[in-house]
């Protein structure tokens, strides 16, 4: 293999000049840069990666920061991680998947030991000392996700206000009177995760637009979670007719408990979600959902970091909305039914 000392002897320049040439630091003769760059290519050198960042400054490696809850990564959102993948390899960055639970330190760490050009931050809080602390360093990031207060923050992220008003709406269309919401787990609500929040919110902010009754349910993210919260739903509320879920790891404990107590899917109980559309498409029957774009939401998150490393111009808030697709798992309520 060969060394940057061997380059300089192929050129018939010193050491140092091959180096200037490779890093830009210090400016180089077209004659001689022209002579350098064709010895490169003649003995095929690439320059060693911790070497050039070294001469640089830049690593071209970013970290996506998901502070997993688990130890498992949820498989949903390794659709975030593709998407993040595929942006960083189109503009020749490399990628660090970074899921250590919430530590203000250890993101300080990481940044201060200068591994990475810039973070995308995800599981994003209202109120996120992350978000506050790289601020404070005018250190570049961007989010999947958002705070309470975003001036000056590029970020990507669902409109759940839109989506569960969407949901309800919907279902209300559907003659649907009695309507349940299964939230994600309890955790997320104690410490402030946007999104859990806002879907709270926006879903009791549309009973009362429509009219409706309806009851929440937080729960964990597994199947066994998802069956257990549709027979407590159903025992506290025996006239309910749907269930609206955000939560995509429990679709398959939702349909199941269901069939257990003998009702059928949609005639007895619609069930829309705001889910990713391949979830949506591997159950029996597919549900109806707002199609959450987690592909989408990678790559834009971390085309917008790229962009801000670039030197780009960048000041973006991106809250999108995806249409609501109808499947199999949604249908007239039992009353309405009755009327037809």
């Amino acid at each position: 293999m060969p060394t940057m000392a061997d380059i300089a002897k192929r050129a018939g320049v010193a050491l140092s000049t091959v180096s200037h040439t490779l890093s830009g630091k210090r400016p180089v003769s077209a004659q001689v840069r022209q002579r350098v760059l064709q010895a490169i290519a003649e003995l095929e050198y690439e320059p060693h990666a911790v070497a050039r960042a070294l001469a640089t400054k830049r690593t071209r490696t970013i970290a996506l920061l998901y502070p997993a809850l688990s130890s498992s990564l949820p498989e949903p959102h390794f659709e975030f991680v593709s998407g993040v993948l595929e942006a960083a390899s189109l503009r020749k960055y490399g990628l660090l998947l970074w899921t250590t639970p919430n530590d203000d330190q250890e993101v300080l760490n990481m940044i201060q030991q200068g591994f990475i050009d810039g973070l995308v931050l995800m599981e994003v809080r209202l109120d996120d000392p992350r978000v506050t602390m790289l601020k404070k360093r005018k250190y570049p990031f961007t989010m999947i996700g958002h705070c309470q207060e975003n001036t000056g923050i590029n970020f990507v992220d669902l409109d759940f206000d839109y989506a569960l008003h969407a949901c309800v709406e919907y279902l209300a269309g559907l003659g649907h009177r009695h309507v349940a919401f299964i939230n994600h787990s309890p955790r997320l609500f104690e410490i402030g995760m946007g999104y859990a929040l806002r879907s709270e919110e926006a879903f009791h902010h549309a009973l009362a637009q429509w009219g409706l009754q309806g009851l929440t349910c937080p729960c964990e993210s597994h199947t066994q979670a998802g069956y257990d919260a549709v027979n407590d739903l159903l025992t506290r509320e025996p006239s309910l007719t749907a269930i609206v879920t955000s939560n995509a790891w429990v679709s398959g404990g939702v349909i199941r408990a269901i069939h257990d107590r003998g009702l059928k899917i949609p005639q007895d109980i619609s069930i829309v979600g705001v889910l990713s559309p391949r979830v949506a498409e591997m159950t029996v029957p597919t549900l109806t959902t707002i199609d959450f774009p987690f592909n989408k939401m990678g790559y834009m998150g971390a085309d917008m970091l790229i962009r801000q490393l670039e030197g780009e111009t960048v000041s973006t808030q991106v809250l999108l909305k995806p249409p609501l697709t109808i499947r199999q798992s949604s249908g007239p309520a039992r009353d309405a039914q009755l009327t037809l």
